[in-house]
């Protein structure tokens, strides 16, 4: 039930949606759509839906400042009033010593506009230099310069009404179906509504963009230009350009004739390596269309001839006329939230305030003698790479980092590490703990994050919004504006005494008096009451302006339109026999940025887990590249290891990598940009991301002796999972029992001759040798381990070398201290147990089991499948106390006296009667039971005798790190035996998840990492469901439970929800839902309208099949197909019925294209059928 709400934005890329957020009286935060809003009229994306996630999640979070005099020393927690003094003196030491420019900020597009405007006023307009850039240099600055160079000024001049206005798109470099869905899903619907709307996509990949294309021009990694003055050329000789608006309304057209007739159609055509034929179609559904709305993205933009790519499009825009009117004019979708808001405050090195020029000496007058400062300096600022490189070469002594990780999203990573390593000075101020700049920090500052501050941003079609504040943050957390406030009064400057955010407002706009982008008298009130403004802001009539340039006067001093005829030399590190591949990066489609945010988000992360490369099928066949494979990859700069992913997707010599990675633990070798070129592009100065040379070779690890000591369920789950990736190392397998691997879990039924021995065990004599390769030393003891020169040895005295050693020794049974050597006492851990017991009994005997604990109570239940007498003494008040509530064993209770057992709560044996065998026991209550056996069953202790005799740290376990990797790294500790963080998972399925992780990690993997595992209990006793998962209390009052129960028929469920995610359930009578609710916890997935499902459906929602296609309603590629299969042929049909596509729509052309290819197969099987 809601409390409190307001409106804001998304904080995700440029598109602007608007959101209601939602504050409960638990103070837990909602995030749903803003069904008003012009932007996304309610719908969001698969990212902007899970948003909340992102608020109430604060275990990352910065709680307070931080700070060290020295690199070598901890940080310790300080004063906001410590940190900033010691700042400001450090500062004031740097300008004093090596003037003003020895200092810089690093800000983020996903700054505010008011934290942009002070930022921008304390470094230019009072410290003196021009030193501050932002991210956004990676992303946008290309499309800025061209705006400017071709229209007088960086002004998008479209509304996103265009959409529905136009009826031709050309997407060039740009995945909006994956990187601005919202977008896209209007361009979608207007194609639906409007089938002759003509879509041209130009990208080497074949996205999800491109799927629904009229035509996608698959064109080489470069060659945007020269596919751009074909199709102007064709434009030209066709007669399908404007005229009259070129000879009125530009310049430069006869030197863009000139240039764009240099070459041939046919030579255009080889260059892009696509055919003439797909060139002349592009022209002519242009030349036949009444609009043109040109989008592009980073795929032009992050090149070192970016300014130039960009350029060349807009001409298109220009030579037909096609700008200022409804459904026309060339759009840059802007990456990030307020790219925009930053540039207009004038955020970056090479900007003013208001579009002004900072070579214009009358605008930094103006500036300064608003801002009451110092004199701004002339002198362009260092970008963002410039910044690094100067921090390295010691010309910048100090460096305010703020609202970005430059060490994931910067090119040639390594170097930026190597330069902030030698950085005099360094402040991070951050959200949260995750990103690995903090590592080089000598101050951190605890920033508000979305929805804790209040502010405004513009979006990529100039329309700003005002975000509200809803929460606190956490701590003692500031909104970035006054951190950077304070600081300045620090440092002595006056005019940062604001009341408030929006009297910083008011001032950014007071500054953009008489300029083009006039928010003159626009105030938080007038935002809130429309909404939404788009600049320019009419201050008489009080609204905004919807689309630039619809009486043609452009910005530029000629007040005329440039056409611009660059030349299209491709400069980038070209391919040659030693990196013969093209690699470009990207996002995917449910990550943003470096994933601070989208990274703890669990749904986020399971439509693509981990990074990736993209291949061509053909490529890797040549390579010898299978799916899955890791793969090296390697530039000149760096390397990377991932999985490869075939594909036909992407044009052959070309690959792939998501950009969203970056260090894991001590490894950076899933982060896409230490491959990454410097390069920048002359104007922009925008590196050139999407194009260096790279070489691919298939990874292959050393050859390796791996001496695995044990053959418990460890052990086993290893062999296996290694085998499956790597069949040249050597394994040695050394087991105390002469037994091959079995499943001793099952034991208590192979008492009972429930099942057989065959069943029991898990790998037969010749599997070991002809399938999985390994040598199994059996019945031997391991009895000392040489770390120095790396062998064990065991009871026979032979010494086995290892180059790697996995220590699986499991654990024996606990046994009573005082409890005797009698004939007739059992512990169930070995066959040898159970064999012994099997001949030991007799059908009318009594057995009494001590501990009602699993193994006890299957025991019990197997036992009296024998017609065996069977009492249970429990110590506690209940059976399974750690692994059932009270309720659940009070059910189970119910089930083992119907089950005949009788039952001793509270109470314990401690007199043991009989001469030659056991004939009868005393509990401390005084209560005699005869019997002719006794089973323990009160526990096991982890056999670390070896390990600790090894010198390994132990405490109750052996200590392992998220590799499973001891105190010494060539040995791995898995199973009952490994202490992961204080706890051991003594079960099955931990065991070989541990295993699992060590083959992966072992071979190569370096994402391969162990969380923990999900304590899980099923009870085997036939006819009888009963399972646990997770925790199955409520530990306090932030936890919720779901409750179902009918007692007469021992039918009880329950759901723990913590922070919308099962962390818990309970189900006795049925388990069907098990292994939805198992992999709902494992993987912490947030539930959202699931919740609504948990144990009201009837049935359990068919889990994911295959690969997932739909992170909103979790729907796999199997699911999608058996529904295909079922007769579920239509696009829409196939959606409302699995739930795809009818969340955020992004996977929507994946499900369509699964379709579509079942489609075509049927129609191939009944042509080849007749």
């Amino acid at each position: 039930m809601k409390e409190t709400e307001v409106t804001s934005t998304c904080c995700y890329c440029g598109v602007g949606c608007g959101v209601k957020i939602q504050l409960d009286k638990h103070d837990a935060v909602t995030v749903v759509g803003d069904g008003e809003h012009p932007v996304n009229r309610g719908k969001l994306c698969s990212k902007g839906m899970n948003l909340q996630y992102t608020v109430n999640d604060k275990s990352d979070r910065l709680l307070y400042p931080q700070m060290r005099y020295h690199r070598n020393m901890p940080m310790q927690r300080v004063s906001w009033e410590d940190a900033l003094t010691r700042t400001a003196a450090v500062f004031r030491t740097m300008m004093d010593k090596y003037g003003p420019d020895a200092v810089a900020f690093y800000a983020s597009g996903q700054c505010l506009t008011e934290e942009y405007y002070v930022i921008n006023k304390l470094i230019k307009g009072f410290i003196g230099s021009n030193n501050i850039d932002t991210n956004s240099r990676l992303c946008m600055s290309s499309a800025v310069a061209a705006y400017k160079m071709a229209l007088g000024e960086d002004s998008v001049p479209i509304c996103y009404d265009d959409i529905e206005l136009s009826d031709c798109f050309l997407v060039e470099g740009a995945n909006p179906a994956w990187c601005h869905p919202i977008l896209w899903r209007r361009v979608e619907a207007h194609k639906a509504n409007h089938p002759h709307t003509k879509i041209i996509v130009v990208d080497p990949r074949k996205t999800d963009t491109a799927a629904i294309a009229d035509l996608h021009l698959q064109i080489q990694p470069g060659t945007d230009m020269v596919l751009n003055y074909a199709i102007g050329r064709l434009l030209i000789e066709n007669g399908d350009i404007d005229c009259d608006f070129i000879e009125n309304h530009t310049e430069g057209f006869e030197d863009y004739k000139a240039r764009v007739f240099e070459r041939t159609l046919k030579e255009s055509a080889d260059i892009c390596r696509i055919s003439e034929y797909e060139i002349c179609q592009a022209a002519s559904y242009i030349g036949e269309s009444k609009t043109l709305l040109t989008m592009w993205t980073m795929g032009l933009n992050q090149s070192v001839k970016g300014v130039d790519k960009n350029l060349s499009l807009i001409d298109l825009n220009l030579i037909t006329g096609r700008i200022g009117k409804p459904g026309s004019g060339p759009f840059s979708l802007t990456g990030q939230p307020n790219a925009m808001g930053g540039r207009e405050v004038g955020g970056l090195a090479n900007l003013l305030p208001a579009h002004r020029d900072l070579k214009n000496a009358s605008h930094r007058q103006e500036v300064a003698d608003f801002w009451g400062g110092t004199a701004l300096s002339d002198k362009p600022g260092l970008t963002a790479t410039e910044m690094f490189e100067a921090l390295a070469d010691g010309k910048l002594k100090a460096v305010w980092i703020l609202c970005t990780n430059p060490l994931t999203s910067l090119p040639d990573t390594r170097t930026v590490e190597q330069a902030l390593e030698k950085a005099k000075f360094v402040v991070v101020q951050e959200i949260s703990n995750k990103p690995q700049t903090l590592a080089y920090a000598d101050v951190i500052l605890p920033a508000a994050a979305w929805a804790e501050k209040e502010g405004t941003m513009t979006n990529s079609e100039r329309r700003i919004s005002h975000l509200h504040k809803i929460i606190d943050p956490p701590g003692e957390a500031l909104p970035d504006a006054e951190i950077i406030c304070r600081f300045a009064k620090k440092m002595g400057f006056a005019g940062f005494d604001y009341p408030n955010t929006e009297a910083i407002y008011k001032e950014h706009t007071r500054l953009t008096a008489k300029t083009n982008l006039h928010i003159e008298g626009l105030d938080y009130t007038q935002i809130d009451k429309h909404k939404t403004i788009q600049w320019p802001y009419n201050k008489r009539r009080k609204i905004g302006t919807t689309r630039l340039f619809a009486d043609h006067d452009f910005y530029t001093p000629s007040r005329k339109a440039i056409i611009h005829s660059p030349d299209t030399d491709l400069r980038s590190e070209l391919p040659d026999a030693a990196f013969s591949f093209i690699l470009t990066t990207g996002r995917i489609r449910d990550q943003w940025h470096t994933m601070s945010k989208t990274g703890k988000v669990s749904k986020l992360k399971q439509h693509i887990s981990e990074s990736t490369l993209e291949i061509h099928h053909n490529d890797a066949k040549q390579l010898g590249i299978t799916e899955g494979q890791l793969v090296e990859i390697s530039s000149r700069r760096g390397n990377v290891r991932v999985k490869a992913s075939l594909s036909t997707s992407i044009k052959p010599g070309c690959v792939f990598l998501p950009m969203h990675w970056g260090k894991l633990g001590d490894t950076d070798l899933h982060r896409a940009n230490n491959l990454t070129n410097p390069l920048l592009d002359p104007i922009s100065k925008e590196p050139d991301f999407k194009f260096c040379a790279v070489q691919v070779v298939p990874y292959e690890k050393p050859f390796e002796r791996i001496v695995i000591v044990g053959a418990g369920a460890g052990a086993f789950g290893f062999v296996k999972a290694f085998r499956e990736i790597n069949t040249r190392d050597e394994i040695t397998v050394i087991s105390n029992e002469n037994l091959p691997f079995y499943n001793r879990v099952m034991l208590p039924h192979y008492v009972s001759g429930d099942q057989q021995w065959e069943e029991l065990v898990k790998m037969r004599d010749e599997e070991e040798k002809n399938v999985y390769n390994i040598n199994h030393i059996r019945g031997v003891i391991v009895t000392r381990i040489d770390r120095e020169h790396k062998y064990v040895e065991d009871s026979r005295g032979i010494k086995t070398p290892y180059d790697t050693l996995i220590l699986g020794t499991g654990s024996r049974p606990t046994m009573p201290k005082d409890i005797p050597t009698l004939p007739g006492i059992f512990s169930i851990r070995r066959r040898s147990d159970a064999d012994n017991l099997r001949k030991y009994l007799r059908k009318d005997s009594s057995v009494v089991i001590i501990g009602g604990g699993l193994l006890g109570l299957e025991m019990a239940a197997s036992l009296r499948e024998m017609d065996v007498r069977v009492t249970v003494v429990q110590r506690v008040s209940r059976f399974l106390n750690r692994q059932l509530d009270v309720l659940g064993s009070q059910l189970l209770h119910e089930e083992m006296i119907d089950q005949g057992c009788d039952v001793f709560y509270n109470d314990e044996v401690q007199l043991y009667y009989g001469r030659s065998k056991v004939n009868k026991v005393e509990l401390k209550s005084g209560i005699q039971i005869k019997c002719d056996a006794v089973i323990v069953a009160i526990g096991t202790t982890p056999n670390i005798e070896l390990a600790k005799a090894a010198g390994l740290h132990c405490q109750r376990g052996v200590v392992v790190n998220n590799r499973l990797q001891t105190s010494d790294p060539s040995i791995y500790a898995i199973g009952e035996i490994a202490e992961f963080e204080g706890i051991m998972y003594g079960f099955t399925a931990a065991a070989e998840q541990q295993s699992s992780v060590v083959a992966r990690y072992h071979n190569g993997d370096i994402g391969s990492v162990y969380p923990g595992s999900v304590f899980m209990n099923i009870i085997k006793i036939q006819g009888f469901d009963l399972c646990s998962i997770g925790i199955v209390d409520c530990p306090n009052d932030e936890y919720e439970e779901i409750v179902f129960i009918d007692k007469a028929k021992r039918y009880y469920k329950k759901c723990i929800i913590h922070q919308d995610r099962l962390v818990g359930a309970v189900l006795i009578g049925d388990k069907n839902e098990f292994l939805e609710f198992k992999d709902l916890i494992t993987n912490k997935t947030e539930l959202s309208e699931k919740r609504l499902q948990l144990l009201r459906s009837g049935s359990a929602k068919e889990p994911v099949i295959g690969k997932l296609i739909c992170s909103c309603s979790q729907v796999g590629e199997g699911n999608l197909q058996k529904l295909i299969q079922s007769g579920c042929t239509e696009l829409k049909t196939l959606c409302e019925t699995s739930g795809a596509g009818t969340g955020c729509g992004s996977c929507r052309p994946q499900v369509m294209a699964i379709l579509d290819s079942f489609l075509a197969e049927k129609e191939e099987m009944e042509v080849t059928n007749g």
